[in-house]
């Protein structure tokens, strides 16, 4: 059995963790949005497993997506359906190669819960921004972007997908349009990330 504090990019795939407040507006687009992609590259010949999964600092247990986040997410082709938040708790924590936050707040909160696991604990702004600097190669890994982070100030409000809720249809527009390119990008760099293991295999 892989663990996830053994297990890296490798052919058993990524588990990767999306944090917000209340598990029904952003982390929910974050999880969907990945596991649409990975589906999608799936379909298109490029091998991609990976486990996309959300929780909330904050949240209810069981609750359905908020529906400006299902709307959203249905009208750009991803499937919202069956979605039920959950509470964040240090198990999940443990579980999961990437915690991937949509603020600060939530990262801070994350690796409070599970200071050993701080160094996989990222905003997805910040994560996105370190996987697209590298490569496909030795400085493009999960162990190169964690060491790495010191490129990017962890104090700055641009690394906060601000939240949406209570406020109208347009801010779930906007936060939609924020998460689903640096999703995209993290999808490309696992994608990548199993691309440069294969070569090394075969060599």
């Amino acid at each position: 059995m892989v663990t996830g504090s053994d297990r890296d990019a490798t052919s058993t795939g990524l588990s990767i963790l999306f944090v917000c407040t209340g598990n029904i507006c952003r982390s929910p687009i974050g999880e969907r949005v990945l596991t649409g992609l990975a589906d999608r590259m799936r379909a298109d010949g490029t091998e991609l497993v990976v486990t996309s999964s959300s929780a909330g600092t904050g949240a209810l247990n069981g609750q359905p997506i908020h529906p400006h986040s299902a709307a959203v997410l249905t009208e750009h082709g991803y499937d919202a359906a069956g979605f039920e938040s959950r509470y964040l708790r240090p198990p999940m924590l443990a579980q999961a190669d990437i915690v991937l936050c949509m603020s600060r707040e939530h990262r801070a909160a994350a690796q409070q819960m599970a200071p050993a696991r701080w160094k996989r604990v990222f905003t997805l702004t910040e994560f996105a921004a370190l996987a697209e600097s590298g490569t496909p190669d030795e400085s493009g890994t999960l162990a190169a972007i964690m060491a790495g982070r010191g490129r990017i100030d962890p104090n700055s409000s641009l690394l906060d997908i601000v939240d949406p809720m209570g406020r109208p249809r347009e801010d779930f527009d906007r936060v939609f349009a924020e998460i689903e390119p640096k999703v995209e990008t993290v999808a490309g760099w696992l994608a990548a990330q199993h691309i440069t293991e294969t070569t090394e295999e075969s060599r």
